[in-house]
Order: C-alpha cells, then structure tokens, then sequence
C-alpha cells in the first residue's frame, strides 16, 4: 500500500477525513427506524448552528429526532471513537506492541469495574455528584494499568517484556470483569442490574447533550497533550536503550501518557459502557498508509476512529429494526477477527515494515 509520506499528502488526507467524517454523520442522522431526509438533516444543523430560523423547513417531531435523539449520540460516537483510536495508538506506542489497546490491557475493565462501584452502590463511594462515576472509572483504569504493567515489567531487562503484558492484561481484565460482574450479583436493584448487564456490552442508545461535555472537554485536552507527545512517543518505539541514550526520560514519558490515555478511556466507558478494539484497529489500519510516525498517526486515528464508531453505531441501531444491537458486539465482531490476523501475522512491526 502506497503511504502519504508528504506533508501535501498528510493534510490531504486530513481534510479528505474530516469531509467523509461530516458527510457520514449527517446520513447517520438521516438514517434510523424513522427515516429523515437529508435535507431536512442540513436546514436543522443550519438553524441551530447558525441560529436561523427557516419557516416550514421541517416538523417539530423531526427537529426532535434530528437534534435532540440522533446528534447527541452522533456525537458520543465521535468523541468516543477518536478517544480509544488514540488511546490504542499511545498503548501500542509505550509498550511497542501492535496488539496492545485498553480493551485488551485491562484498562476498560478497570473502568468498567469503577463505574459499576458508582453506580450499583453510590452510598459506598466518598464523593457524589455527576462527575463520580467518572472518577471511578478513572481509578478504576489507572489501578488496572499500573497492575498491568507492573506485572509486565522485567527487572532483569529493565523493560516491559510485550508478551507478558498481553498475559497480564488478559489475566487483569478476566479478574476485574469476575470482580464486576460479583458486584452485579450483589447488588439488590433489579433496574440498575439489567442496565449494567447492558451498559457492559456498550451502548450509545442513552446519550444526551448533557452527557457530552465532561468526556468531550477530556478527550480533547487528552488528545491535545498527546500531540505535543508524539515525538517523544517515536522514540520509546525505537527502544528503551535508545530512547535513554537520547536523554529521553522514559518513565516521565510513560506516565503522562498513561494518565491522558486512562482518563480518557474511563471517561467514555462511564458514559457507554465496554466499547472493544477500535483502539486495536485504527492505529494499526492507519500506520498501514502513512507508517510509524506518530505525528502523523495520532490525529488520522482520531478522525477514523471517529468515522468507524459513527458507522458502527448506525449497523447497532439499524439492522435489526427497532430492536437495537449493542455497539459493544459490532466493534468485537469486526475487532475480534482483525486481532486474530495481528496474532498470526508474524514478523510484524509498526508501519507494517519488516
């Protein structure tokens, strides 16, 4: 495959994804058990954006499904997608390890097991408010990151050895889905039982514009610090040695991208549940076509991610009629098959090369 290796090619591409990113999620509104034209999509957007008021342009049932149903779980989508995608390319960045993504690593786990401590016993937690089970879920994902990686780390060789970190990982994550799930048979509301049984598999359907901010205001800040990351991020992947060897302080590195990344991941698992390996295959679909710089792969996986978890939300909420399918099972449909292919494709390296 031909890689964008000019800077031309990078900003074409960047803004070829931000249009198909913009023309998905308007057929995405467009698209539902509901069927709302295009058109009247656009004049609701330009009306509310642009504060217009355009006399017959649309129905008030159809302002409602377009901006009040539709955009808000549109938009969750995004924020969602581009968070994990970036989250799996800084994951497999830290551990130079093609399969590495918080599903896999035990991070979603961590944050799922927070969430549901917050949700399932709120009187058990110190601080209340919209913002704990966020919170939980954040230290829910750190304690499952530090477990992981201290299970991985070799004090012999002074590094995180790559296969022990998928074994800890899957050990962490198996442990904490058990802890999770005890927690669930211990719990006494029926109503909060079946909504975590739901929230586990992912789950965009609840999403409303005051779900938004907190995860959009940290994803994006996230991302943002990320980016003035990338370099730094380039060295730990040519190796430990090296990276030491030019003066680069690994373990300052390390932890400021695992804080961004877990904050990030707990943010949007508190609000959708377990949302599985759309951090494992935009990153590694991405280094196909520009390689292993991650200047360039950081901001293309956040707007593929995005577009990925827009389409397959839309398959969630439409192939089977009214009755909807958690995202949770689309993403592990397509992510499951493309993990195995990473497991049996040897002599694999970031970039594809070899």
């Amino acid at each position: 495959m031909k890689r964008l290796h000019t800077k031309t090619a990078f900003t074409a591409a960047i803004a070829v994804l931000i249009v198909l990113l913009a023309a998905i999620a308007v057929l995405a509104v467009a698209i539902g058990p509901v069927p709302v034209p295009v058109e009247k999509v656009l004049a609701v957007l330009k009306d509310v954006l642009f504060r217009q008021t355009t006399p017959d342009a649309y129905s008030q049932s159809q302002y409602h499904i377009i901006w009040n149903i539709r955009m808000p779980r549109i938009v969750m989508s995004m924020i969602s997608g581009a968070g994990l995608a970036v989250s799996g390319t800084v994951m497999q960045a830290i551990v130079r390890n093609p399969i590495a993504d918080p599903y896999i690593l035990g991070v979603s786990s961590g944050a799922s097991t927070g969430a549901a401590i917050a949700l399932l016993f709120p009187s058990a937690v110190l601080f209340h408010g919209g913002l704990s089970v966020t919170v939980m879920a954040f230290l829910g994902a750190m304690l499952a990151s530090v477990a992981v990686y201290s299970l991985s780390f070799s004090r012999e060789s002074r590094s995180i050895n790559p296969t022990s970190l998928i074994l800890a990982g899957t050990a962490v994550s198996a442990i904490l889905s058990a802890v999770t799930n005890l927690l669930i048979f211990m719990a006494q509301n029926k109503d909060s039982i079946s909504s975590i049984y739901y929230w586990q598999m992912g789950s965009l359907a609840s999403s409303q514009w005051t779900d938004i901010p907190v995860p959009a205001v940290i994803v994006i800040c996230g991302c943002g610090i990320i980016l003035l990351y990338t370099q730094k991020m380039n060295l730990l992947m040519i190796g430990e040695e090296d990276a030491y060897a030019l003066g680069l302080n690994i373990k300052a590195v390390r932890l400021v991208l695992m804080v961004c990344s877990s904050f990030m991941v707990a943010s949007i698992v508190a609000n959708t549940g377990i949302i599985g390996f759309v951090g494992l295959m935009i990153p590694h679909i991405v280094r196909l076509m520009v390689g292993s710089d991650n200047t360039k792969v950081v901001p293309l996986s956040a707007l593929a991610g995005a577009i990925f978890l827009i389409l397959a939300d839309t398959v969630a909420r439409t192939a089977f009629g009214s009755t909807e399918l958690p995202i949770g099972i689309v993403t592990a449909f397509t992510g499951a098959p493309f993990f195995l292919y990473l497991m049996k494709k040897k002599k694999y390296t970031f970039g594809g090369k070899r």
